[in-house]
């Protein structure tokens, strides 16, 4: 923890990720409660109010909501279904990448066949071809639907580690000791794999928010009235001649959010490296 606060000191950028990444978290959390519009309250007679204009601190849109409001409400929704995603494609990733990875043979064999197939097909694409299916669009599907198109590649990355770490010393030594299989993968060799497994972790946030946002601006993420950033942008794609903010803030929303935890992820990545 010294030297990741150490190395966090000489990289402002990596500060400003951080900083980046608290403010919508605690937007998230006590955001609105501090703003005296609620994100599906219309007011009629200030349609398509410019920024700072009748209280309406980013404006409204075309059908009058207060577009701060709805972004703040939103990103609940959004950074809720993307952390979610992330631990539950990490956790399964690494249940099953362990498993092929240590067991071998048939198992390994299988997995990487089964893995091969589920990463031909584009995240995005399976997300809409379910979502389709399904025609079920709460934060609960969309967070298994999000987590089940990552699975494969965080699979395969833990499988990666434990096949570096299968023939450490330390394993043979748990063996010899009569450790049972699970004891070995879980005690043994996670936590020596785990930097790998906490920056994939990372990146897999990243893309859980731009997935739910590119799915809510296809139409099949999230539905009103929950706000959903992605899901603003098409939907004021029809004013943005005369509320070009309508669109504007919600995209840097996603775009702000999606850097910076890029940011931090990359950082991450060059600590956990370093120490290792």
């Amino acid at each position: 923890m010294k030297y990741f606060l150490y190395q966090l000191k000489k990289s402002p950028l990596a500060m400003v990720g951080i900083a980046i990444i608290l403010f919508w978290l605690i937007a998230a959390a006590v955001g609105p409660s501090m703003i005296p519009f609620t994100h599906t309250a219309m007011d009629s007679e200030n349609q398509m109010a410019a920024p700072g204009e009748y209280g309406h601190v980013l404006g409204t849109d075309g059908l009058g909501r207060d577009i701060l409001a709805r972004i703040v409400y939103g990103s609940r929704s959004i950074l809720t279904v993307a952390l979610l995603t992330s631990i539950f494609s990490t956790v399964v990733g690494i249940l099953l990448g362990f498993s092929a990875g240590y067991f071998g043979g048939k198992l390994d064999t299988a997995f990487l066949r089964a893995m091969d197939i589920l990463m031909a097909i584009p995240p995005l694409v399976l997300s809409m071809v379910v979502l389709g299916i399904l025609g079920d669009s709460s934060i609960a599907s969309l967070t298994i639907i999000v987590s089940i198109a990552f699975v494969p590649a965080t699979a395969r990355v833990s499988r990666g580690v434990l096949l570096t770490e299968k023939s450490q010393e330390y394993v043979s030594a748990a063996r010899i000791r009569g450790e049972n299989h699970l004891y070995i993968m879980f005690v043994e060799i996670l936590p020596n794999t785990m930097g790998p497994i906490i920056v994939e972790a990372t990146a897999r946030f990243a893309y859980s928010i731009m997935m739910v946002a590119s799915l809510g601006f296809l139409g099949v993420g999230l539905q009103p009235p929950t706000p959903d950033w992605g899901m603003m942008v098409i939907e004021n794609k029809p004013v943005i001649a005369q509320a070009p903010w309508a669109v504007l803030f919600p995209a840097l929303a996603i775009a702000s959010l999606v850097i910076a935890i890029s940011i931090f992820s990359d950082f991450v990545s060059k600590v956990l490296i370093h120490e290792r």
